[in-house]
């Protein structure tokens, strides 16, 4: 049996029965038996639509280009929208040794800045995210994905705005500054907790854990910024938590008598700020119980707060100074503003057919290794792992002869104008277009090239494209591009 499998197969399916909490600071906040899965050790930029300048890597606080097959594995690695934020990105979680860890993030348009940050924690914007079933194996992100309500002080690197109360001759004695931690525990009561402002804090974290004998894992990664008002430290063992809180520039200082309390097994240390929301997948037997096998929900940053939608399984979630968590199942919308959240429903059958989970869907079936997205069979009748390849705009769609060609090519909207460029060469070829079953466009055979700006709207982003080569003449050739609206 492979090192702490036997705690993942312990663990109570209902999380939130098995939770408890000793509180020392002010608020209340997530408490979770801590689970020895993997964190992710790289991120890969699977696909992208749209255009790739309104995405931007972070590595040690310098923007960098994006592209399909970019890696994020630094502890300050970081994704970064860039106004207009049109562009969607699919962001596959993998182990060391290239293990895909059953997880999944997609970017999705929104007004404001947003960005993820490496390895499990969003901050603003829209973003669908799924995990698979547990079973035996390890699950990306599956002890908490942290999810922060955007700033408006966010700028384009993602730091905050500093604080009106810090006086300029004290922001000269003290700039703002990002801080990681991670912790690492093992199942025998070994620990390790370290900080770093350059460098990456989980080589000192597992040293201070295997001192005290055992594999160590780790067990959380995050930041925080020395400007932020709140923070709280949990040490959780044994499904319960003491906690200390501070400003994001003390908070460091009294970590050291936090863990000096620690007793039990499985200790890990976790860093939460005011008004995140940490989201987990349910255990298996929940999610199948909701007649699913994935946990696939929709998370948007709105103006009165963050809005969690559930389109397949189950999650838990937990917000601090709330309490006690919640179970969101399939088709329940969970609204957390100002301490204060609530559960409704939502239209779920619109939610799987929206143009976002069109995109996922195309992303999945052109992932290397074929994304399994069950949703899309429920929803778009898409089955991922089996249908052809969904072609994107702003991408070469189409070269070929005689043969023709035909294809599903996913715009990334579903109305607005889209810009075709054409060469058909010396012997004419005939090109279609049709959205919802309904032609929007029609060359007839002609020949050579031209540039169109063709109106589109329906009920789908996905627009089917035919191109009839020319039957007399075996030499014909044709190529095609659509951009994307």
């Amino acid at each position: 049996m492979p090192p702490y499998q036997h705690l993942r197969e312990s663990r109570d399916p209902v999380w939130a029965s098995k939770v408890r909490a000793i509180i020392w600071g002010t608020a209340a906040l997530l408490v979770s038996a801590p689970a020895f899965a993997d964190v992710p050790e790289q991120t890969r930029v699977d696909d992208i639509l749209g255009n790739s300048s309104e995405l931007r890597i972070r590595r040690s606080g310098r923007p960098e280009s994006i592209q399909t097959g970019s890696i994020l594995q630094q502890v300050r690695d970081a994704l970064i929208t860039v106004p207009p934020n049109n562009a969607r990105a699919l962001l596959r979680f993998l182990a060391a040794d290239g293990t895909d860890l059953n997880f999944y993030v997609q970017t999705n348009p929104h007004p404001e800045a947003s960005i993820y940050y490496f390895p499990c924690q969003v901050q603003g914007g829209d973003y669908l995210i799924g995990w698979g079933l547990a079973g035996n194996e390890s699950r990306g992100c599956e002890n908490g994905l942290q999810v922060e309500r955007g700033r408006s002080g966010v700028t384009g690197l993602g730091e905050p705005d500093i604080p009106m109360a810090i006086a300029p001759k004290q922001l000269a004695q003290s700039p703002v500054r990002q801080v990681s931690y991670c912790s690492a525990g093992n199942a025998t009561g070994g620990l390790g907790f370290a900080t770093a402002t350059t460098g990456d804090p989980c080589v000192e974290a597992v040293e201070q854990c295997q001192a005290a004998g055992g594999d160590c894992d780790i067990t959380a990664l995050g930041s925080w910024w020395t400007s932020e008002p709140a923070i709280e430290a949990a040490l959780i063992c044994d499904a319960t938590a003491q906690t200390v809180t501070g400003t994001g520039d003390d908070i460091a200082d009294q970590m050291p008598s936090l863990l000096a309390t620690a007793t039990g097994s499985g200790c890990s240390v976790q860093i939460y700020r005011p008004n995140d929301l940490v989201i987990l997948p349910a255990g298996d037997a929940v999610v199948t119980g909701q007649g699913s096998d994935e946990v696939l929900v929709q998370t948007r940053d709105t103006d009165t707060g963050v809005q969690v939608d559930v389109l397949k399984g189950a999650i838990n979630v937990q917000a601090t100074g709330l309490a006690e968590p919640a179970v969101v199942t399939q088709g329940q919308r969970y609204t957390y503003a100002n301490t204060s959240s609530e559960v409704t429903t939502f239209d779920r059958e619109a939610a799987l057919t929206s143009v976002d989970m069109e995109v996922l869907c195309a992303f999945a079936t052109n992932s290397p290794d074929r994304l399994q997205v069950t949703a899309c069979q429920e929803g778009l009748g898409i089955d991922t792992v089996n249908s052809p390849p969904i072609a994107f705009c702003n991408t070469e769609q189409a070269s070929g002869g005689q043969e023709g060609d035909r294809r599903i090519v996913q715009m990334s909207a579903r109305q607005g104008e889209i810009e075709l460029e054409y060469e058909m060469y010396n012997a004419p070829d005939r090109l279609q277009i049709r959205q919802d079953g309904q032609e929007i466009l029609d060359t007839g055979f002609v020949s050579g090239n031209a540039a169109l700006t063709i109106p589109f709207s329906g009920q789908s982003g996905s627009l089917e494209v035919i191109v009839t080569g020319n039957s007399t003449i075996d030499t014909t050739e044709w190529d095609y591009l659509l951009r994307c609206p």
